[in-house]
């Protein structure tokens, strides 16, 4: 049994040390210990929830978010560009991190960007790598589609493209609806067409993705049930929840790389330390990683001086580079025969749903049937951004060549008309939203927009060298006028969609944002937005993966530059954003890491 106590550690002579038992930390802890002659020791702050319905149960999606128990509930320092709010950035607390309170889509990137990755520096990261990575965590389950219905909901996998015996498994829905066909039709009326299998690649276009859901039994599939439970019999992977970080330590003896000896950590308020006999590995998250590479010494000296700690090595990249999605919703009050999630306002309804579940059916046995839509960047404009000088984008950076790299692949995407920039999510009910309310009674569909490739660059710095206080998270959200522009753009494109045929013999009036709002055009849109706008939760690019002179913190081994046997293992590693949700990148990102370990140990 792997989850010990801090009392039983010091039995046992420990390899590897995982900070952070989540996404990219469980994959990589299950691929380490293959190799029985390894002791892998996995510290996670959270709990081991164990099964849980608000966990488990795909139709309770959301539930978890905010809610302590399971969610750090970070919020960001006050957005200049968003009104002064401080906003949301959600965080799984608990084995499985964020793959534990995700919404469970299954999305990849476009395949000119993962390749853009390694030609930033990063040699072995690019689209064929990834894709044999992602296919190697994941398990394809059956689709019950008619070839026709595939064909009408866009959900037609090429096998070639996906897994057979990963540990994650992935399925369809198994309620479809006319709405969301309807949906489907009036984008492709608007110029974007259906995709069938966004996997290969190319995932501009409307789909139906699948979801991280085990159709076998109705539940979330994630690290903890692909990577974790599964392995629980082996006598060298130990877990040890409950457990916080505070530092990584190092020997005192150093050359000109330094060596990680072990980490500090705090249980229940006791203080101890666990040495390590080869490498120290980071999986804390784009948001807790840099947090910690800080506390430890590593970082821009004059943050760390700032909060008396001491300076290893001097690393400037630490903490910058923060990119995420960012994007707000509209809601229709709409007329049709579905059952969309406003009938979970009546208590019998729920009951009813809740006993279908029981048989794995229902609107509690998957994510609500919606839909999805890259949008391709001819449809957004941002002919500006082509001609922009890099000067006029990187203004006050730590390093203004790394930036000039980015923009300079960013502007080459750009230039593609096909290249998807922004995206629709069709929710089938009122979202739940702080600034919209819905009637009981009647029916809404909620259609959430969102920008891919933000121009904005934010940070993640410490804002205590008291390791229990949250760091400072900053995204700068629209710091870039560009990202306001384009999010602008992209939600008066979905109040098109909701006047297009055949979407709109749906829709009997948009609830939000109001006609006040919409009558005045774009710079209405542009105040709607910075008024209610949120992350999307995909984080990443704090402790990039590029050359040091270009704001790196680690090169394409993934090891921390200045250290001899310390890595990093997850999203923050990315250097640039990608235009997909971040689940599977983080399981490769895993899996790969895995490899580069183990080619160590020969």
């Amino acid at each position: 049994m792997p989850l010990i106590t801090i009392a039983s550690l010091s039995s046992y002579n420990i390899d590897y040390v995982i900070v952070g038992g989540g996404t990219a930390g469980l994959t990589l802890a299950a691929r380490l210990t293959e190799n029985s002659d390894v002791v892998v020791l996995v510290i996670e702050a959270g709990l081991y929830h164990g099964p849980l319905p608000e966990i488990d149960t795909p139709g309770y999606i959301g539930r978890t978010i905010a809610n302590p128990k399971f969610d750090w509930t970070f919020v960001s320092v006050p957005q200049v560009h968003a009104n002064g709010r401080s906003i949301l950035q959600p965080r799984g607390k608990g084995l499985g991190g964020s793959s534990m309170n995700n919404f469970l889509g299954v999305f990849r990137p476009h395949r000119d960007e993962v390749d853009a990755i390694q030609n930033l520096g990063n040699s072995g990261w690019n689209w064929d790598s990834f894709l044999y990575y992602v296919k190697k965590s994941e398990t394809m389950l059956p689709s019950t589609l008619s070839s026709i219905d595939a064909k009408k909901y866009a959900a037609d996998p090429d096998p070639e493209f996906h897994g057979i015996d990963g540990p994650i498994k992935k399925s369809f829905s198994v309620i479809f609806g006319e709405m969301q066909a309807k949906f489907f039709d009036a984008v492709e009326n608007l110029g974007i067409p259906r995709n069938p299998d966004p996997s290969n690649g190319r995932n501009t276009g409307s789909m139906t993705p699948f979801m991280s859901v085990d159709s076998n039994t109705a539940k979330r599939s994630y690290s903890v049930s692909g990577y974790l439970e599964p392995n629980l019999g082996r006598k060298n992977l130990l877990v040890l929840p409950e457990t916080y970080v505070t530092k990584v330590l190092f020997e005192d003896d150093q050359g000109s790389l330094i060596r990680a000896s072990g980490v500090k950590f705090s249980n229940n308020g006791a203080v101890s330390t666990v040495s390590v006999n080869r490498e120290v590995i980071l999986a804390a998250g784009s948001l807790q990683t840099p947090q910690i590479l800080e506390l430890s010494g590593i970082g821009n000296a004059q943050i760390l001086s700032k909060h008396g700690i001491k300076t290893l090595v001097d690393l400037p990249g630490v903490g910058e580079n923060l990119q995420d999605h960012v994007g707000v919703s509209n809601v229709a009050e709409v007329e049709t025969q579905d059952e969309t999630m406003d009938v979970l306002q009546d208590p019998a309804a729920v009951e009813r749903h809740e006993e279908l579940y029981k048989q794995r059916t229902g609107l509690f046995a998957n994510v609500p049937p919606g839909g999805f839509v890259f949008i391709p960047r001819k449809l957004v404009g941002l002919e500006n951004v082509i001609d922009m000088s890099t000067s006029d984008m990187t203004e006050n950076r730590v390093s203004r060549s790394g930036f000039e790299k980015q923009y300079e692949v960013l502007r080459n995407l750009f230039s593609d008309e096909e290249h998807p920039q922004a995206e629709f999510i069709l929710y089938p009910g009122h979202q739940p939203l702080p600034y919209s309310v819905p009637e009981i009674g009647k029916q809404y569909a909620t259609l959430t927009c969102d920008i891919l490739h933000p121009l904005s660059r934010g940070t993640v710095h410490i804002a205590s060298a008291d390791p229990l206080v949250p760091p400072a998270i900053d995204p700068r959200y629209f710091e870039n006028e560009i990202d306001l522009e384009q999010l602008a753009r992209v939600v008066d494109l979905a109040l098109t969609v909701y006047h297009t045929s055949p979407f709109k013999e749906h829709v009997k009036s948009i609830k939000v944002p109001s006609e006040d709002v919409r009558g005045r055009g774009l710079e209405g849109l542009k105040e709607y937005i910075k008024e209610n706008c949120g992350s999307f939760y995909h984080p990443i690019g704090t402790a990039a993966m590029l050359p040091r002179s270009d704001g790196g913190v680690v090169d394409p081994s993934l090891q921390v530059y200045g250290t001899k046997n310390l890595r990093i293992v997850d999203l923050s590693i990315l250097p640039l954003g990608v235009c997909s949700h971040t689940l599977t990148v983080a399981y490769a990102i895993g899996e790969k890491g895995a490899d580069i370990i183990k080619m160590g140990q020969v």
